[in-house]
């Protein structure tokens, strides 16, 4: 029977380094993940209708339709945030619970809340493991979620999408592997952006787009990072009025 494919947002989440430290290590990482997780995505829009699906160390979600990419990226990932920070609160820095966080958009064929397959899932598990994204975490150790969004997501959701969703704090790097090669941006919450000025951190085009690297400064971001709740246009966070700012109210342009 032919499977329809319909359009989803895609996140694919890895554990850092899950496997060292033994199985008692292993089982609290992913029960922190999957509570953090939980806990975050009922909070976001019909969070309940989320896809979700175990993948080893990490997962994979598909946010149906009716979410914009927006609604998740302003939610999602600083809410998971908050969860690994709570879960690491007060572990020695051997037992923290890091991720690394991709997001996509495109077709995706689900079958009973089961994700069978689309060119979306897997360019998200693609990008989630460039090279870029693994050393700025290495360099960082303080950021507990690694976020690298696909170039139509960065696009059309942060540049040309919601400005409250701070398009300078993303840096375009090139994802590649042996059969993949595209641009994408990278940024981690709760920590600057490296600029070591290697080759894996230069951007793969020659536009204006703005970038995180040299050129351009990268934008500090407070413990928890900066959220924005798209249902009551609401910013919070260093972001919102300027350096040190704590709150403003605003319409839906951030403005």
């Amino acid at each position: 029977m032919y499977r329809y494919a319909r359009s989803y947002c895609v996140i694919s989440i890895d554990t850092v380094n899950s496997s060292q430290g033994g199985s008692r290590r292993h089982t609290e990482l992913l029960d922190g993940l999957r509570t953090a997780v939980k806990t975050a995505r009922l909070e976001c829009p019909l969070g309940e209708h989320w896809v979700l699906r175990m993948d080893g160390d990490g997962m994979t979600i598909a946010v149906p339709p009716p979410v914009s990419k927006e609604e998740v990226l302003g939610e999602f990932p600083h809410r998971v945030d908050r969860g690994i920070r709570r879960f690491n609160a007060g572990r020695d820095e051997k037992e923290l619970l890091r991720i690394r966080m991709a997001m996509t958009h495109g077709d995706v064929v689900v079958v009973e809340d089961d994700l069978q397959g689309g060119h979306a899932l897997v360019d998200a598990a693609r990008i989630r493991d460039i090279a870029p994204l693994r050393e700025a975490m290495e360099v960082r150790p303080e950021a507990f979620v690694g976020l690298v969004l696909s170039d139509e997501v960065y696009r059309t959701a942060v540049l040309d999408g919601d400005p409250a969703l701070i398009p300078h704090a993303y840096r375009e790097v090139v994802a590649a592997t042996k059969s993949y090669r595209a641009p994408a941006w990278i940024r981690l919450l709760g920590a600057e952006l490296p600029r070591d000025g290697s080759a894996a951190d230069l951007p793969s085009g020659g536009d204006d787009r703005p970038k995180g690297g040299d050129g351009a400064a990268s934008v500090p971001a407070e413990p928890g990072g900066d959220t924005y709740n798209t249902r009551v246009d609401t910013v919070t966070g260093p972001f919102a009025i300027g350096r040190g700012a704590t709150a403003r109210q605003g319409n839906p342009n951030g403005r």
